[in-house]
């Protein structure tokens, strides 16, 4: 008698993080506008359904995209053994990784906010808010 288990988990050699299960769209919750401040200049990350875009300076980026190939292409999963979702699950080095995101909440002038944190190295983060800010809130 052979039992397979079918674990949801994908790694090792093929992606830089171990992750859970890969879905090719953002979860409803994530959509819409994020605002950051970032080096006195306005940041708008915007996350639809199928794609992840950045305006920045007048210059509008995308990120991440479902139809495209790669360690660009929209691949939203949560990185095992952390409170972090990647949109890229299929970068293989560190350089194509997003390093982590997560919606949480932070308190500012006495009110509970939502926000989207955006990890770097170090754990280092960016948070982005639903409303324009005028003040940068990184860590």
């Amino acid at each position: 008698m052979t039992i397979f288990v079918n674990d949801q988990s994908v790694q090792a050699a093929d992606t830089y993080y171990k992750v859970g299960k890969i879905h090719t769209t953002t979860p409803t919750s994530w959509r819409g506008n994020w605002y950051s401040y970032v080096n006195g200049k306005f940041c708008l990350t915007q996350v639809n359904k199928y794609s992840v875009t950045q305006k920045y300076k007048g210059k509008k980026h995308t990120l991440f995209k479902s139809s495209w190939k790669g360690y660009r292409k929209l691949a939203f999963a949560k990185i095992s053994g952390t409170n972090r979702y990647t949109f890229n699950a299929y970068a293989t080095k560190a350089y194509q990784s997003d390093r982590g995101w997560r919606i949480t909440h932070r308190t500012v002038e006495n009110q509970k906010i939502t926000v989207l944190r955006d990890y770097s190295g170090g754990g280092a983060y960016v948070d982005l808010f639903r409303s324009p800010v005028y003040k940068s809130y990184t860590n």
